[in-house]
C-alpha cells in the first residue's frame, strides 16, 4: 500500500502532467493597460476556482475537498462557485472536462470509430473495459477523485457521482452503437467487465499489489490484464453453446 507521502508525490507529479495539457477553456484578458471585461473576470474566477480544485487534490487527495477549503485556496467567494459551476460537483465536472484526465470513449478505443462499430458485441465491450482500466491506471488525480464515492462527505459524494455521470454518458455511445448489446445477457456481461475495469484501475492506484502482481509495473499490468481479457472471452454470451458442447 502506498505510504502517505508517496501518494502524495504521485498526485502531485500527475497535476504537473495534467498541468502541462492544453484545456479546453482558458482565460485569455485582452490586455493588462486596458479595462477587464466582465465576462473576462468570469472567465479568471472559474479558472481560479477549477485550478484551486486541482490544487486541493493533488495536495491532500480527496480527504481535501470542500466548498470551504475551494474558496479558500481558490481566493473566491462561495456565491462565486455556485452561481457558475451549480456547487462542487459542477466544478469537479469543469475539472475532468477542461484538464481532460478523462478522455472521450473515441480517443480511448484508439482505433477508427467505424472499424470499432464492426466488431462482434462482446469484444466491442472487452475492448472498452480493458482500455478504461488503462486508462484509470494512467491518471491518479481521476482515481483519486472516484475514489471519493467512500466518503462520508455527502458534498464530494455528490461531485463524485457527477463525474461518474459524465463518463457512463461517454459508455451509452457503445452500447448505442449496436442493438445487440441490449440484450440481458450482454448487459450482464457489460456489468461485470465494468465493475473488473474500475476495480483494477483504481487498485492499480491505491494499492497496486494484488494476488502478488505489481500492477504499477507495466509488465505486471499486461499479464493481469491479459488474465482479465481471456476470461472475458470466455465469457462472450455468443461462445455458450461451445462451452456446453465442451461439458457434454
Amino acid at each position: 500500500m502506498l505510504s502517505g507521502s508517496d501518494k502524495e508525490a504521485k498526485l502531485q507529479k500527475a497535476a504537473h502532467a495534467v498541468a502541462g495539457k492544453p484545456r479546453k477553456s482558458a482565460t485569455a484578458l485582452e490586455s493588462k493597460h486596458r479595462p477587464v471585461a466582465q465576462k473576462d473576470r468570469r472567465a479568471a474566477t472559474e479558472t481560479a476556482i477549477v485550478e484551486g480544485f486541482e490544487r486541493l487534490l493533488a495536495r491532500g487527495g480527496i480527504g481535501a475537498l470542500g466548498i470551504n477549503v475551494l474558496v479558500k485556496e481558490a481566493g473566491v467567494g462561495k456565491k462565486q462557485v455556485y452561481d457558475y459551476f451549480g456547487g462542487l460537483n459542477g466544478v469537479a465536472g469543469a475539472w475532468v472536462s477542461q484538464t481532460r484526465v478523462w478522455r472521450p470513449i473515441a480517443e480511448i478505443i484508439e482505433e477508427p470509430w467505424e472499424a470499432f462499430v464492426a466488431r462482434p458485441p462482446a469484444e466491442k465491450l472487452t475492448l472498452v473495459s480493458a482500455r478504461y482500466a488503462a486508462s484509470l491506471r494512467k491518471n491518479p488525480l481521476l482515481c483519486e477523485l472516484l475514489s471519493g464515492e467512500f466518503t462520508k462527505s455527502e458534498e464530494v459524494k455528490s461531485a463524485v457521482e457527477h463525474v461518474r455521470q459524465l463518463i457512463r454518458a461517454d459508455f451509452e455511445k457503445v452500447l448505442n452503437s449496436d442493438e445487440r448489446l441490449s440484450h440481458p445477457d450482454m448487459l450482464a456481461f457489460n456489468l461485470v467487465a465494468y465493475a473488473c475495469a474500475s476495480y483494477l484501475g483504481l487498485r492499480a492506484h491505491h494499492q497496486p499489489i494484488f494476488f502478488g502482481f505489481d500492477l504499477s509495473v507495466e509488465t505486471s499490468w499486461l499479464t493481469v490484464m491479459g488474465m482479465f481479457e481471456r476470461v472475458l472471452k470466455l465469457a462472450d454470451p455468443a461462445r455458450e453453446p461451445i462451452i456446453r458442447e465442451l461439458e457434454n
